[in-house]
């Protein structure tokens, strides 16, 4: 459309970081009077933008509810930001204030200019890349640019949208139904985990859920294989959203190891460190993972 062309990322669903590029053909650049003169290089024009949401609303929900099923901290906070919540709130009411918060989250992210030998390096970059034209005028050049920011930006913040609103769901369906994945109400009630729910909707301590409950469940209280293939699937299934799906299978394999072999040290060991490491990931904890994955690559 409108010679606009994207070379490089998934047009349905896009990733929030954008790179735009054009040609100038202008061969007298040093001489033109544009104050966007000098940020052409190899006759090149190329600014790049973040748009990432950071997750903002789920690690809102994550910090302040913790797994409890209390809202209070979460209502005060919100209140704090200006929303008007009633005093006695309710799954509806705050499904409703949440997705009002989730639209007040749209904040102009300003480009920068970015500096490439070639075409090639530009589609090296990770992010969705658009090509959008040859230009003998930088104004027009930097005019199209900023527009197709501005319309990647709103269908961004779409995308994110309906992500958030289905996340907000999702929380509050598990807690009208008692889902919420909580450690201290699952070893109460015996179960190993909840039917329904994944790590998107799980608002505790990860490792204290898996340390806790998951492994011991799997690798004590799960004597026949018939049993342990039901609730490894629904694992499995919880652990759906984690990134390093490797890591989830590996888990899997050490706990079998040990139930054919409880004294094993090394996948004892080995068990211990992918915990912690699934934990850092969610968690962010990004410092403790080259620890981690040194001592895992030394067991090997």
């Amino acid at each position: 459309m409108l010679g606009i062309v994207q070379k490089k990322g998934n047009p349905d669903y896009l990733s929030g970081r954008l790179i735009i590029y054009a040609k100038i053909l202008s061969e007298n650049l040093n001489e033109e009077n544009s104050p966007f003169a000098g940020m052409v290089k190899n006759g090149l024009l190329v600014i790049e933008s973040e748009f990432q949401s950071g997750d903002f609303l789920k690690k809102l929900i994550q910090r302040n509810l913790g797994g409890s099923g209390d809202f209070s901290e979460l209502i005060e906070h919100l209140r704090e930001m200006g929303a008007d919540l009633p005093d006695n709130v309710d799954p509806e009411s705050m499904r409703e204030r949440l997705e009002e918060i989730s639209h007040m989250e749209v904040v102009p992210v300003p480009a920068k200019v970015i500096f490439s030998n070639s075409e090639q390096d530009i589609l090296k970059e990770e992010a969705d890349i658009y090509f959008i034209g040859e230009f003998q005028g930088l104004n027009h050049a930097h005019m199209s640019i900023t527009s197709l920011s501005i319309l990647y930006q709103a269908r961004y913040r779409e995308q994110v949208n309906a992500e958030e609103r289905k996340y907000i769901n999702d929380v509050l369906a598990q807690i009208e139904d008692g889902g919420i994945t909580d450690v201290a109400h699952l070893q109460e009630s015996g179960a190993f985990l909840t039917e329904k729910g994944t790590l998107d909707t799980f608002v505790g301590n990860l490792q204290e859920l898996l340390t806790a409950q998951v492994v011991p469940f799997l690798l004590y209280e799960t004597e026949d294989e018939e049993s342990y293939e039901k609730r490894i699937k629904r694992f499995y299934e919880f652990m759906k959203p984690y990134p390093q799906q490797d890591d989830i299978h590996q888990i899997d394999e050490t706990i079998r190891e040990l139930r054919a072999d409880f004294k094993n040290a090394k996948a004892r060991r080995r068990l211990e460190l992918l915990v912690q490491k699934v934990s850092a990931i969610y968690h962010e904890e990004f410092e403790k993972l080259a620890d981690l994955q040194k001592e895992l690559e030394n067991l090997e």
